[in-house]
């Protein structure tokens, strides 16, 4: 059953929202919105509101039905640390996991909502990500999004979630992939790629590897910073200076003066100094990121937010990178839904709805933990009761009516047996009786056509006359000869006295009645005594004194 996962980027510009539609095979974008934030006024003073305002909007407006909503939080809220434990147990890292935050952050760990996500294993070590916030402002994210009557199944940090984009087929493989061989080469079964999302004051990056997480940080650098730099190099005011940066951008067409001003060498320079500190932070992330696993090659950076397609940025970002630098290219399906020219700037806001639309492959991180737990799992849930118990009550229909055939069935089959057996009666009695007990009676009274039937087998005498041997006596019979009233035994023994051991055992028996020695003679040949003992056959007479 498909369901709708919102995930939302709430940012200091825009309220940017990408709606997927998650099947059980796949996905597709069922929608995108970006609405811009109003100015501050007297009205909307703080961010929080104005985002509030942006966000009702753009609900309004899209009026999309949503199933399930993953959120980003905000960067500048959110402090990171990687943290190595000695060990790898989950168990164990549970509960170790809190002391070592608790050492790290300068407020109380009841104060904070946090989580963590496993990096990568080494040598028996866990290396873990840690995102904390301060408990007030997850709260504060929580009620903004209930206002618009949204209760988020997952908060999660930024930087990490951009993880999503980096899993197999959502991105669009390069036609020359030279660092996947280089990786290879360095025996990395999977290359790592990277996402940098250049926001307005913030800018995330992640490593990953197939999806798998293996660093992430937010960078306190963005478009606003740029804006400010370029405009105190130029000399031109902050607003200016920003439409620089949009045209270079690839956005709208500059005219007149800063048309003139942007093909100046001196605005590339400026332009060139403005983003030292983003090549620094870079290259200074993953220098601590190859300290820690080694020396592995960056297969890719792919660019995404507002300046993905900034002039001259990848060629001052290539001297980092092992691979290609390349703005954020979807492939599909996510390609179908989403523009090619809007897929960097939205590349957070999908990245946290295929979060959610991975589910348990996704990674862990979560901000609602503890009191803050999203709970309405059991409502979600009670529709999937209802279904269960409508496939439920069919099974046992079906078990119902199986049990009436297989009863009907068992009552004709039992109707054929005894029709069988009252036919054998009459052809064998003359009469069928109702109950077999009463037939058996009859098989054994006399004077009916069943007196004539043996009363014991041949084999219940024999067995009987084996068991009578008598202990430490040597016999050998030579001849036995069992009818239907008469035993008569010819053997051989070492001495007259074991002929009559052998004739009183047979005495002890209920099947041989009034047994005895016909005659024994002695062998001259070897000593033995030839002997003949008869009997009366009694099986299944009653016993002496019986009824």
């Amino acid at each position: 059953m498909a369901q709708t996962i919102l995930g939302l980027d709430l940012g200091t510009r825009a309220v940017k929202a990408v709606l997927l539609e998650s099947a059980y095979r796949g996905f597709s974008v069922a929608g995108h919105a970006e609405v811009p934030l109003e100015p501050a006024t007297e009205g909307l003073p703080s961010l929080r509101q104005r985002q509030a305002a942006a966000l009702g909007r753009l609900l309004a407006e899209q009026g999309w039905k949503v199933d399930a909503c993953v959120a980003v939080m905000p960067g500048a809220t959110v402090a990171s640390h990687v943290i190595t434990l000695p060990f790898t147990d989950q168990r164990r890292i549970e509960q170790t996991i809190g002391f070592e935050v608790e050492s790290q952050i300068p407020y109380e760990l009841a104060d904070s909502a946090w989580d963590w996500q496993p990096l990568a294993e080494r040598g028996g070590a866990a290396d873990l990500w840690v995102g904390v916030a301060p408990r007030a402002e997850l709260t504060g994210l929580l009620a903004l999004l209930a206002g618009a009557g949204l209760d988020p199944r997952t908060i999660a940090p930024a930087a990490p979630t951009l993880a999503a984009l980096l899993g197999p087929g959502v991105l669009e493989a390069p036609a020359t992939a030279p660092a996947a061989d280089g990786a290879a080469a360095q025996g990395a079964a999977t290359p790592v790629e990277a996402v940098l999302d250049l926001g307005e004051e913030r800018t995330q990056l992640c490593l990953a590897a197939g999806g798998r997480l293996e660093a992430a940080r937010t960078l306190a650098l963005g478009a606003g910073g740029l804006a400010r730099s370029l405009a105190r190099d130029l000399d031109v005011p902050e607003a200016d200076a920003a439409r620089l940066l949009l045209g270079d951008a690839g956005g709208e067409p500059l005219t007149g003066a800063l048309a003139a001003l942007a093909a100046e060498p001196r605005t590339a320079e400026a332009l060139r100094r403005a983003l030292v500190p983003l090549v620094r932070e870079l290259r200074a992330t993953l220098r601590a990121w190859r300290a820690r696993v080694g020396p592995r090659p960056l297969a890719r950076l792919w660019l995404a937010g507002g300046l993905a397609r900034l002039a001259g940025l990848p060629e001052l970002l290539a001297a980092e990178v092992d691979g290609p630098v390349l703005p954020l290219a979807l492939a599909r399906p996510a390609a179908d839904g989403l523009p090619a020219e809007a897929a960097p700037g939205l590349a957070l806001a999908l990245a946290a709805a295929l979060r959610g639309h991975q589910g348990g492959r996704a990674g862990r991180l979560n901000l609602r933990r503890g009191d803050a737990a999203y709970t309405r799992d059991f409502e979600h849930l009670r529709g999937k009761v209802a279904r269960l118990g409508v496939a439920t009550s069919l099974v046992l229909l079906l078990a119902v009516a199986s049990a009436g055939v297989n009863a009907f069935a068992l009552s004709r089959r039992e109707a054929q047996i005894d029709k069988v057996m009252c036919d054998v009666q009459t052809r064998i009695l003359g009469k069928c009786f109702g109950n077999y007990e009463e037939a058996l009676s009859v098989l054994r009274g006399r004077g009916v056509p069943g007196a004539a039937i043996p009363k014991g087998s041949a084999v219940e005498i024999l067995a009987d006359l084996s068991g009578r041997a008598p202990d430490g006596v040597s016999l050998r019979y030579d001849r036995i000869e069992v009818t239907d009233r008469k035993l008569h035994l010819q053997g051989s023994t070492d001495t007259a006295e074991n002929v009559d051991k052998i004739v009183a055992a047979l005495h002890g028996s209920r099947c041989f009645a009034d047994a005895r020695a016909a005659g024994v003679r002695k062998r001259s040949s070897d000593g033995k005594f030839e002997f003949s003992v008869d009997s009366a056959l009694a099986c299944g007479e009653p016993a002496q004194g019986g009824e």
